[in-house]
């Protein structure tokens, strides 16, 4: 399993080195009739012009946040608005948020249980986890009115694993006693349907903020890459 972590993780340097090098700025979600044109992952240049038609929306994101435009109209990629320092924090899951690297948390994730980081996994969604330590990865749950406890089945096998939310608690580290591995998936059942969880490699960590973002987007982990629009949301131009 290690190898398999290891040429995943190398692949997806190069491939963020690439990214890095063509452009500074990167579509991370788009909607409209000129959706196609901006899809999410594309890497524009730096003071490159987007023309906007009614209804559009583009999120574009650099190394200090995102920025949503809303057409119709013309925009420039070079505005971009940051990110603060909480909202850092809470990405990467550590204090220092003027760190030049985004990583991951050493631990277990154990944010403040109003709040969530990308490496948590949410176990009422369906989808692909980008993981770029084992070690690192948590489980989110968006109702924390009640008590609650989940039952995490891997896929093929017999293995079994549960983990207990308090109320209040939205927040908890992956079991210990069922170490996630790359490419293998996770039933997970307890609160509401059934979801089934996907893992997926990305070590290491791709420095900035929109070497995280391509890999997020290649790896199709939808649910994560949301937590890291919204964490670092900016104003919208319209």
């Amino acid at each position: 399993e290690m190898n398999r972590w290891m040429l995943a993780g190398c692949g997806i340097a190069l491939a963020m080195t690439a990214v890095a090098a063509e452009a500074a700025v990167l579509v991370v979600r788009s909607s409209g009739p000129s959706a196609k044109a901006y899809p999410a992952g594309r890497a524009l240049q730096e003071n490159q012009p987007i023309v906007l038609r009614n209804n559009d929306t583009v999120i574009l994101l650099d190394s200090r946040g995102t920025r949503t435009l809303r057409g119709p109209g013309s925009f420039s990629t070079s505005v971009s608005a940051g990110g603060s320092t909480s909202a850092m924090a809470a990405l990467s899951g550590q204090s220092n948020a003027r760190r030049s690297r985004v990583g991951a948390v050493r631990g277990s994730p154990t944010g403040a249980t109003s709040g969530r980081n990308v490496w948590q996994a949410d176990i009422g969604r369906s989808g692909n986890v980008c993981i770029a330590n084992p070690a690192d990865i948590g489980l989110y749950r968006a109702n924390s009115d009640t008590a609650g406890r989940v039952t995490l089945k891997e896929v093929g096998s017999s293995r079994i694993a549960t983990v207990d939310f308090a109320a209040g608690q939205k927040n908890a580290a992956w079991p210990g006693t069922l170490p996630v591995a790359a490419g293998h998936r996770y039933e997970v059942r307890g609160m509401g349907p059934a979801v089934t969880l996907s893992a997926r490699p990305i070590a290491p960590v791709p420095a900035g903020l929109e070497g995280l973002a391509q890999s997020l987007i290649r790896n199709d982990c939808q649910a994560q890459l949301d937590v890291l629009i919204d964490t670092f949301a900016g104003p919208s131009a319209s």
